[in-house]
């Protein structure tokens, strides 16, 4: 009898953790929109039924590089844009599920820095460890 109880709580408590867990957040895609977190009128990234233009936060320039981060209308999706302020460059975008605290989307490209978005609070010491460095606190880079 004993067993079945344990067992049972045991069944009980494995049911209620997947209701613990929370989607990671990205605050800096929840702030007020300003001029500045619009990509440029040539450049148009996600579909606009997916990733809302009016998701689009500016994050950080760094070395003549801006990157923009934006969010599904549900919130379950985040995505992030590498934009060389040299016309001629290529930039590179990508999207990714926000599902746990992990890395969300690691993108690179030719001729553009390899960039990770990771979550509020996502621990980037392994990261920094492997030479990458942190340009915001939702910006890691890679260094070369």
């Amino acid at each position: 009898m004993k067993n079945t109880r344990i067992l049972a709580a045991t069944f009980a408590a494995a049911l209620l953790l997947p209701g613990c867990t929370s989607t990671p957040k990205i605050s800096a895609l929840e702030a007020p929109a300003g001029a500045e977190d619009q990509l440029p009128a040539d450049v148009t990234i996600w579909p606009d039924d997916e990733i809302p233009a009016s998701s689009v936060r500016f994050l950080v320039e760094h070395n003549e590089v801006r990157y923009f981060g934006a969010k599904s209308t549900d919130g379950r999706r985040a995505c992030v844009a590498v934009l060389p302020r040299d016309r001629q460059a290529s930039w590179i975008a990508g999207c990714s599920d926000l599902r746990d605290d992990r890395e969300v989307i690691h993108v690179s490209g030719t001729g553009v820095v390899e960039t990770v978005l990771v979550s509020d609070g996502f621990d980037v010491d392994k990261l920094i460890g492997d030479g990458w460095k942190p340009i915001h606190k939702n910006i890691v880079i890679a260094t070369p």
